[in-house]
């Protein structure tokens, strides 16, 4: 299996954050490398040979079409591909799809859309461009052209929810509605309908999402002991509330025990595999 990972250009900051290149010849079900589709981020999926289906606990299958967006995965999920493949990834960050390809974010969580069903050209452009590259190591280059000129070309205007993204983020989901409502001088109201709008999440469960991802990469560093003290004192958290978020985000109930625990914390990204 040959595993690219290329990072965009600077310009292209902080809307695509990581472009992955995945071909393998074998045939049947193949394992992807961990986290190659994390909590929090929308991707974008160029197929040229092969099948991935997605489950989703709470929603139908489904299977990507040549070239789609998939994302915000809001409950577990579990991917098939089978090979051969050959397929190329573009890791955005929370509302990059909303700046880059123009869709209303509202009705799309857990699921995808068809960008070759989007009235513009340049998605076909693209998909046809990285069929035809011919040097995988340049890759990067042809995607960061593709995507340079769309973002120019987008008029799609972000209506102050990348700053209060920005702001969640920063800050590890650790707030609340009030606080951002207070802070930015916005309505609860409005507030929630720009971030459907553009992020396809409201503001809460974007918070409580990048808060569980917070909570999991403490655990990388933690003991037991420490990790349950973590969440008992956590004015986020506490115990029930962090299990509640487990089963939701990752489809099973954490036991906290050293060796199981370690099982389920998660590992780091993956590194280029020639």
């Amino acid at each position: 299996m040959n595993f690219r990972i290329y990072q965009p250009a600077t310009s292209l900051a902080p809307y695509v954050k990581q472009y992955y290149h995945l071909q393998s010849s074998n045939s049947g079900l193949i394992n992807l490398p961990q986290n190659l589709f994390s909590l929090g981020d929308l991707y974008m999926v160029f197929l040229q040979e092969g099948e991935v289906i997605f489950q989703p606990t709470q929603h139908a299958s489904f299977t990507l079409p040549e070239a789609s967006v998939v994302g915000h995965f809001t409950c577990h999920h579990q991917i098939r591909v089978k090979g051969p493949v050959k397929m190329t990834v573009i890791q955005l960050n929370a509302y990059g799809c909303y700046r880059l390809a123009g869709l209303n974010m509202s009705s799309f969580n857990n699921y995808f859309r068809d960008l070759l069903k989007q009235d513009r050209e340049c998605w076909q452009d693209l998909a046809n461009k990285i069929a035809t590259a011919t040097d995988i190591t340049k890759l990067d280059a042809v995607l960061n052209d593709g995507l340079t000129n769309m973002m120019c070309s987008q008029v799609h205007n972000l209506k102050q929810v990348d700053v209060i993204a920005d702001y969640i983020i920063d800050n590890q989901g650790y707030t609340n509605i009030d606080r951002l409502t207070r802070k930015f001088k916005i309505s609860r109201h409005t507030l929630e309908r720009k971030f459907m709008e553009v992020i396809g999440l409201t503001p809460q469960l974007f918070a409580r999402m990048l808060r569980f991802r917070d909570a999991m990469r403490h655990m990388q560093k933690m003991t037991v002991e420490e990790w349950q003290a973590f969440i008992t004192n956590n004015d986020y958290y506490d115990q029930a509330s962090f299990i509640q978020d487990f089963l939701f985000f990752k489809g099973e109930a954490p036991v906290l025990n050293q060796e199981t625990a370690i099982a389920q914390m998660p590992v780091a990204r993956p590194v280029a595999v020639a």
